[in-house]
């Protein structure tokens, strides 16, 4: 298919990097403001948000921390922290984590200056008022929601993981420092980082890529497949930890501008009705959706398995676009990430609910391969 003939290209993020970097927050905060730091208690218990709350101590900038974090936000988490904000009167956002966090803030931003309930910004372009300013500090290399106009809310009226879509809600500033990331256990540095692969996969095939989004997510598909296996091989890889977040937020970059695909349609409501981390859904699903989406997209199959480090010249078109599938694989296993989804929890006989849910999602819409809800069922058998 060719490029979109028109598109709208935003970047309305600034992003900072390089190890240490978090020691500027002081020179990006009006130093008069309360700032909420909204992070998890995860990091907290592993001293992570005691670095952040340091260098604040030090400029003497006055902050309060809401911890009430879900793994799969509800809506419960986000009134929490905005009934926080209100009566600590604070005036900005500090998010410390993975995705939820900083999902989480948006969604206490949207609150802070909007009003309501949360659910009702569900969907696009409902949300009207900016946000006050939020600074982004990932300590995953998986969501970039650091840069991204959406925020995820699991919502059980729907049985799925709902998105809330606006411009208005994109960070001010995003902090890639690989010094608060660098010793991220395995079991979640490699579903993050595929996280960040299937991002930049889907960005890169769908419907709607960009001649700008193709060079950046596949971009960042080399930087994955080049530094994934080295970042998680222990608590010492700085360099390599670095050029995960960097490619993280180059595939949000990317995905924001272009949605995604079959895998996060299948992935999101996995997590919410089998309580899967996201990132663990998208790696086991990532396979089974390429396969699917081969025959749409063959030159770009053979780019990413080229991107991925194989050498396909030569091939014949299906070796070649196999290639691409295998490597995946490779990396889920060297990963220690399941092959199929029966060993995280999912069960065959909930396959018709999610795949009712899948089918609501508008990722849908822009997979290279026309889907029914019928493929998404098979899809699910294929991987469960």
């Amino acid at each position: 298919m060719p490029f979109q003939n028109s598109f709208d290209f935003r970047l309305p993020a600034r992003l900072i990097h390089g190890p240490g970097s978090v020691a500027c927050l002081p020179e990006l905060i009006d130093s008069a403001a309360k700032q909420l730091l909204v992070t998890d208690r995860g990091l907290v218990a592993a001293g992570v948000v005691d670095q952040v709350t340091a260098i604040l101590d030090a400029a003497t900038i006055p902050y309060a921390v809401f911890d009430d974090v879900a793994a799969n936000p509800l809506a419960r988490n986000a009134h929490a922290g905005a009934r926080v904000y209100a009566k600590e009167a604070c005036h900005g956002l500090i998010a410390v984590g993975g995705g939820s966090p900083m999902d989480v803030a948006k969604m206490v931003g949207i609150l802070a200056t909007n009003g309501g309930r949360i659910e009702s910004y569900l969907g696009a372009g409902k949300v009207h008022t900016d946000l006050p300013p939020l600074i982004c500090v990932p300590t995953t290399y998986g969501t970039a929601s650091e840069v991204t106009q959406f925020s995820v809310l699991t919502n059980p009226k729907t049985n799925n993981k709902d998105p809330i879509i606006s411009w208005k809600i994109v960070p001010k500033v995003g902090i890639l420092d690989a010094d608060l990331s660098v010793a991220l256990p395995a079991a979640i540095g490699g579903p993050t980082g595929m996280d960040a692969l299937t991002h930049a996969i889907e960005s890169y095939t769908n419907l709607l890529a960009t001649p700008i989004t193709d060079g950046i997510a596949l971009a960042a598909i080399e930087l994955i497949g080049t530094n994934i296996r080295t970042a998680c091989a222990n608590d010492y890889e700085t360099e390599a930890t670095q050029q995960m977040l960097i490619a993280s937020a180059m595939a949000g970059i990317a995905f924001s501008q272009t949605r995604l695909g079959n895998v996060h349609a299948m992935s999101h409501p996995v997590g919410a009705q089998f309580g899967v981390h996201h990132g663990l859904a998208n790696a086991i699903l990532l396979p089974y959706v390429m396969e699917y989406n081969l025959s749409a997209r063959l030159d770009k199959f053979i780019a990413i398995a080229q991107a991925l480090g194989e050498d396909a010249d030569g091939l014949p078109d299906g070796e070649a676009t196999a290639l691409a599938i295998k490597q995946v694989r490779q990396l889920n296993h060297d990963l220690g990430i399941p092959s199929r989804l029966r060993e995280v929890g999912v069960r065959v006989s909930g396959i018709p609910k999610l795949a009712r849910a899948t089918m609501a999602s508008g990722n849908i819409a822009v997979n290279p391969r026309k889907t029914t809800q019928r493929d998404i069922e098979q899809l699910f058998r294929n991987a469960v």
